[in-house]
């Protein structure tokens, strides 16, 4: 069913900063990288540049990353997860079955699962112990 778990890391409008830090510290190679434009999501013309979604090696480890899609702020939203568990499914019939058993524990569905503009079926969980989970299966 699950076939890898991957982190996630969510930032303040700093993702490309902080990818070019992880290039110049830990010699990361950036795979993919796109814009807010590029994937036109622009609710705020002023985050047009703003990561959409990046994957990056770090040794044999793939990370993701992205700035949160809402404009938040790190005093305000100190509480906000700024990583999460992404885990690549092999099916997307697998992710309705997780997402219901999830759900059933008490877990709140932060996405509903859904089709996606990367070709993939895809649903993001809080589960009852505040870790994010995101699943996604490639079509």
């Amino acid at each position: 069913m699950i076939k890898t778990g991957t982190p996630y890391l969510y930032f303040y409008d700093e993702c490309n900063d902080a990818l070019n830090y992880y290039v110049d510290i830990f010699g990361a190679e950036i795979l993919e990288k796109a814009t807010f434009e590029d994937v036109e999501y622009m609710e705020d013309e002023s985050r047009k540049d703003c990561i959409a979604y990046a994957s990056f090696k770090l040794g044999e480890s793939i990370l993701l990353a992205n700035d949160f899609l809402e404009k938040k702020s790190k005093e305000r939203c100190s509480a906000d997860a700024q990583i999460s568990i992404w885990l690549e499914i092999e099916k997307d019939t697998d992710i309705k079955l997780l997402e219901e058993r999830m759900l059933a524990t008490g877990a709140q569905s932060i996405t509903k699962l859904e089709e996606t503009f990367w070709n993939s079926f895809y649903a993001k969980i809080e589960d009852k112990f505040g870790i994010i989970w995101e699943l996604n299966a490639q079509k």
